[in-house]
Order: C-alpha cells, then structure tokens, then sequence
C-alpha cells in the first residue's frame, strides 16, 4: 500500500493537472480567480458506505454518485462546474487497486463535467469508508437560483423521469427486478443536470434538486402546490415495476436518489422552457402549479385529492 503522499502525487495529482492553481497538490490550499460578473456557488456532500452506497459496489460508480451528487446541486444554482476538493477517509480493507479506480471513475466524471480536482485530505479510519467533495461553480452574478422563490400560479415542472433511483436501489437489495438494467444503473450513477441547471438563469423563478424525494422536497420550496399524479413522468423500467406491484408508487415518489431539477416556470415560458430542454436534450414535463399557502395537494387522474405522505429519505 502507498503511504498517503505517494497517493496523493500518484493517483490524485494527475486529476489536477489542469488546475494551475492546485500547485500539483503539493501546497497547503489551492487558489483561483473568479471570472469578473459571476458569483462562486459552493456545495458540500458526503457518502458513507452502508448508508449512501453498498460496501462492495464498484469503487467507479462510488466515485460517479459522489460528483454527481455535488454536481447535481450545483446545477439547482444554476452554476456552471469549476472545482471539487475531495476528502477520503480509508478503511483498512480499502486497497491500492480500489483507490486506483476510484481515480479513475473520478477521472471519467472530470472529463465528461468539465469540473477539475483541487485538493482534499487523506485519512485512515477505523470506521466505514466515508467520502466526502465540496464542489465549486459559478453564476452570473445575482443571478443564482433558489429554492424559496417561486410564485403563486407558476408551472411545477421536473426534469427527465422520477423514482428510477429509489427503484434502483430495490434492485439492489434484491427486493425487486429490473431485467432492462435501467433502475441499478440510475441509483448508482445519476446523472446531474449540468446542462439543463445554467439554462434555466433567467427562466425559472425557483429550482433545487430531487435528492430526498419529489413531495418532501417539493416542500423545502416553501410554498403550496398541486401535483397531478398523472403527470409525473416515469421511465419504462418503472412503469413496468409498478405494472407488477402498484404499492411502491408512494417509493418513487418519496424514495429520493432522483438528482433530477425540481423547478417553476411562469406559464407565458412554458414554450421557451420545452425548448430549452430540447436544446440541453433533456426531456421536461410539467406536474402542477403553485397555490395560495403552504400545503401540498397531490391530484389523482381524475382531479381527486389522493392522500399520500410527503415524509421523503432523513437521516435522523
């Protein structure tokens, strides 16, 4: 095994070779310039294995979720991906060849997001292998998006398909079966809305990320709405699980792991917004409206009100 320098200039400096101001990682911080007229939008998120990830999944996928996750939230923003700095806490069982591939799922993730490594720390630990990335983004200047801002009689509108990531992880504790693939791959390697999140500046009057589950996140937007159950698009793989057991349709709606864009529109935009995801090769629909007060309505396919919990993915 390396010791923790030998890592660092071997497996992790390379992935900063762009970075000028990552020094190769030999100093002790790194440095860069914001561009005159944007704004750094900062993220942070950790993965623990047994709680965010399974112990013995492949050590690229681990390192696809944990920057699409940052990415993911970088994308509400509306920011376009810089820098990520990467903190590791090893466990004995963790070997050179896993944090080899690692790196190189790392590496993949770099290539294909344009966001470059500019430093992190190294540890030992004798707990579960925890990984942790604060991702770095910029935005025109007062022009990031929030969460809290949307307005009474917008469009509530989400991005590509919903609950192929809270199936997925089913499929992965063998509850349930996906033939197609689709669902483990989307719980294991999300796909941030990074093309999709920028366009949106100056389009969307609110937007976060789906990452606890669409009706408990719905209500971090601090408003109240109604989702039109009808609406909410599912992939073919879900729309084949739920064809077998109709009773996880509350699992795709509150089991989270989606990193879709959760956002409103004014309905004058509405034209303007499918265009836009037709331009970012996302496909958009629109689930509901916002409403006087705070509460959530869901609606079934005949305008009734379904009770059903909004209660998504906590850790405590």
């Amino acid at each position: 095994m390396l010791g923790e320098f030998e890592q660092i200039a071997q497996i992790m400096a390379p992935l900063a070779q762009k970075a000028k101001g990552a020094f190769g990682l030999k100093d002790d911080a790194a440095v860069f310039q914001v561009n005159s007229g944007d704004e750094m939008v900062v993220t942070t998120d950790t993965l623990i294995a047994g709680v965010h990830f399974f112990a013995d999944d492949p050590a690229e996928t681990i390192a696809h979720k944990l920057l699409a996750v940052n990415l993911s939230d970088l994308a509400a923003m509306g920011a376009q991906p810089r820098y990520y700095t990467l903190n590791t806490s090893y466990p004995s069982e963790v070997k050179l060849d896993w944090i080899k591939q690692f790196a190189n799922g790392l590496k993949q993730m770099q290539d294909e997001y344009g966001i470059i490594l500019l430093g992190g720390d190294t540890t030992r630990t004798p707990g579960p292998l925890c990984l942790s990335v604060t991702a770095f983004g910029c935005v025109p200047e007062r022009q990031a998006l929030k969460r809290t801002t949307a307005r009474v009689g917008d469009l509530i509108c989400v991005s590509n398909t919903i609950g192929d990531g809270a199936l997925g992880l089913l499929v992965a504790q063998g509850k349930i079966e996906d033939k197609s693939g689709h669902l483990l791959k989307s719980y294991r390697r999300p796909i941030p809305r990074t093309k999709l999140g920028p366009k949106l500046v100056g389009l969307a009057t609110s937007c976060m990320d789906i990452s606890d589950g669409l009706l408990s996140d719905f209500g971090h937007m601090g408003v109240g709405g109604e989702i039109d159950l009808a609406k909410i698009p599912l992939s073919p793989a879900a729309q084949q699980v739920l064809a077998e057991d109709s009773t996880l349709f509350p699992t795709i709606l509150n089991g989270g792991d989606d990193y879709e864009l959760l956002f409103c529109i004014d309905p004058k935009d509405k034209d303007r917004m499918l265009d836009t995801g037709e331009t970012c090769d996302c496909q958009i629909s629109v689930i509901g409206r916002i409403t006087e007060g705070y509460d959530l309505v869901v609606l079934d396919e005949t305008a009734q009100k379904v009770d059903i919990k909004t209660n998504g993915y906590r850790h405590f």
